[in-house]
């Protein structure tokens, strides 16, 4: 009996600190390389993310996309492309009548473009945590960093760090 108490701590102490190890290497965001993808934007015009896109901006929630636009706009920034950045807001999740009906006659008035995303398969590899903002810094399509934001003030001060 003491031989058993005296290998369990140890191998509880290994399995503990391997485990950790390991959930912190699958929150990297190095292991997700993003797909080429022709999005269209609320203007019905395309909207691409290839290995130009420097910058990725993604808004999987209502709020989120209130707090893209509002920081967008508080900062004045109109053309994402001259930035390679890419703003994608997913609204698969929004009924069809409503998108067309109020929330596209909505976004067209805004002065940037938003990649649309009516299909999660599009975006289901992309980190996300639940109610923030994702930003993700991509080289080639490959995430090299990835950021989440709770509010629009901690997107905003973000975006300005990047904003040439």
């Amino acid at each position: 009996m003491m031989f058993k108490r005296s290998i369990f701590k140890p191998l509880l102490m290994l399995t503990l600190v391997f485990g950790l190890f390991g959930a912190a290497y699958a929150d990297k965001p190095d292991a997700v390389q993003l797909t080429a993808h022709e999005f269209k934007n609320q203007w019905d015009k395309p909207a691409k993310l290839d290995a130009s896109v420097q910058w990725v901006i993604f808004s999987h929630h209502k709020d989120g996309n209130e707090w893209v636009r509002d920081a967008l706009n508080e900062l004045g920034i109109k053309n994402l492309e001259e930035r390679h950045w890419l703003y994608v807001a997913d609204i698969s999740g929004m009924p069809s009548l409503i998108t067309k009906i109020f929330a596209l006659p909505k976004m067209r008035k805004y002065d940037f473009p938003i990649a649309l995303s009516y299909d999660e398969v599009n975006t289901q590899n992309w980190p996300e945590k639940e109610d923030t903002v994702s930003v993700y810094k991509l080289d080639n399509l490959k995430i090299v960093e990835s950021k989440t934001f709770p509010s629009k003030v901690a997107l905003e001060d973000f975006l300005m760090t990047i904003t040439p």
